[in-house]
């Protein structure tokens, strides 16, 4: 898919703090608006819209939103997340205020989506992987479209010691308990971006590369993206995370084992991803 194909098309990423509208134009450009995210959901739809309407003045075909979960995406419901100021509301109106379909899935899925079509995972046939946040999400693109499951995927709450640390979902152990920037926070006294002993980022490496390698064996995708600002301390992490996961995966021949990639479009994964999934909609 080139970026030509996505003109007309709207995609919103809504994060705790901001809110981007992005489309991109004839050229392949990415345009986007951003403001910061409304404590009232109706002023935030109306917000929505009027970005939308200011990117797309002649008519939006379909716009799509990447929001924090937990949601139905088949209802676009949201219902009450800790990541956002509203508590069970209905992305439906927004249609009538921009006058097109709306679809909703979590920013995660959307993000993963953004990576696997014009991302990391460019060409690739089934990437899985997880956005390293505040939280870990995750996500699992087949084909250029977002897997689901029953639910949703949500391998950011598998279990890598039941011993361990309480996580927000209400488990112990859980991977987002141990490598999340708020179990960071929580563990060593400052964030991740402060955080620079070698010795920490080690054993945080070390909980990550178990969370990759059961991601590997799981559903053996073609790669493995890692999404979200904690990229941004580069080697730092990821030395000791390529050794680790190098020395713990040992079922696939090396040449044959899921390579782990970081992701290609920064922090405008989401809104790219919002963009493609208003293009290709659910499969589901």
């Amino acid at each position: 898919m080139r970026r030509q194909d996505l003109v007309g098309y709207i995609g919103v990423d809504i994060g705790g703090q901001s809110t981007r509208v992005g489309t991109f134009d004839e050229r392949g450009k990415l345009k986007v608006i951003s403001f910061a995210t409304e404590p009232d959901f109706k002023t935030e739809c109306e917000k929505i819209a009027g970005a939308a309407r200011q990117l797309l003045p002649k008519g939006i075909k379909k716009l799509a939103v990447g929001s924090p979960g937990p949601l139905d995406w088949r209802k676009r419901y949201l219902y009450d997340t800790p990541n956002l100021p509203w508590q069970n509301v209905s992305f439906a109106p927004l249609e009538k205020l921009v006058g097109c379909e709306v679809l909703l899935d979590n920013d995660a899925n959307v993000a993963g989506l953004g990576e696997a079509t014009l991302g990391a995972g460019k060409g690739k046939k089934f990437i899985t992987g997880f956005t390293l946040g505040t939280g870990i999400g995750h996500f699992q693109v087949k084909d250029g479209r977002i897997y689901h499951g029953g639910l949703d995927v949500e391998a950011g709450h598998q279990i890598l010691d039941p011993n361990g640390p309480e996580c927000g979902c209400g488990q112990k152990g859980c991977l987002e308990a141990f490598v999340s920037a708020t179990a960071i926070q929580k563990r060593y006294g400052v964030p991740p971006h402060q955080l620079n002993d070698p010795k920490a980022w080690e054993e945080i490496a070390y909980r990550l590369a178990q969370g990759l390698v059961n991601a590997a064996v799981f559903v053996c995708p073609d790669a493995i993206i890692l999404t979200g600002g904690m990229l941004f301390r580069g080697e730092m992490l990821f030395a000791p995370l390529r050794k680790f996961y190098s020395e713990m995966l040992k079922i696939y021949p090396e040449r044959l084992r899921p390579p782990v990639l970081p992701a290609k479009l920064g922090d405008k994964a989401g809104v790219v991803g919002a963009i493609v999934l208003a293009k290709v909609g659910h499969s589901e």
